[in-house]
């Protein structure tokens, strides 16, 4: 037997108690991606979970999965095979960079909350000033909601037509996009930027034409 699948003996050792907790941490990994420490109700699972670690692995590399893990900002991924992966439109992954942005400004302040927070302005300005486009209101709903749902945000308003209300911004978004991809992301976008501006600059004026 494989070497690295030896560790799935180890199934057979929990108690019964034991085996629905790994059950329920198989199932947020595959269904959420993310087990986050810093969220009350998972913390029992990540801990779990990292107790367990080389069942886990062994138990998702049977299906070409893995998990990832950053103990410095308690987090554990899925990562599947590309079939399983979620796809991302343009605008959410322009939202994806500028929520890793702001995450990079405020992570470092000093705060009484779990996480950094910022308000619903806050990204809507970052997003327009990332994408030198306004974001419709229809857009911004929908994008803030599908966030909220891959977990890497938590809306503390039901409201996202309130620009004041509250975002929580989870230790997966660095963990999604790295500071590798980030420098790279801003790179391409700023060059991008460059190029169209270089295009409008060679476009004739109506006194021109």
């Amino acid at each position: 037997m494989n070497q690295d699948l030896e560790a799935l003996g180890r199934i057979q050792d929990l108690s019964g108690d034991e085996f629905e907790r790994f059950k329920q941490a198989a199932h947020t990994l595959i269904s959420k991606t993310f087990i986050i420490r810093g969220i009350e109700k998972e913390r029992e699972l990540y801990d779990f979970v990292l107790r367990n670690i080389a069942l886990f692995d062994a138990w998702f590399s049977c299906m070409d999965a893995a998990l990832v893990r950053d103990e410095s900002l308690g987090v554990i991924a899925f990562r599947g095979t590309p079939n399983t992966r979620l796809h991302f439109t343009r605008e959410e992954i322009c939202a994806v960079l500028s929520l890793r942005l702001l995450y990079e400004d405020k992570r470092l302040e000093v705060s009484l909350t779990a996480f950094p927070v910022i308000t619903i302005r806050d990204f809507q300005q970052k997003y327009n000033a990332m994408t030198g486009e306004e974001i419709k209101k229809t857009a911004l709903i929908r994008i803030l909601s599908r966030l909220s749902f891959c977990k890497l945000v938590s809306m503390e308003t039901h409201d996202y037509a309130d620009l004041d209300g509250i975002i929580q911004l989870y230790p997966s978004i660095p963990l999604c996009i790295d500071r590798s991809a980030l420098d790279e992301a801003v790179a391409f976008l700023e060059k991008k930027e460059g190029v169209d501006s270089d295009d409008d600059a060679d476009k004739p004026t109506e006194d021109e034409s």
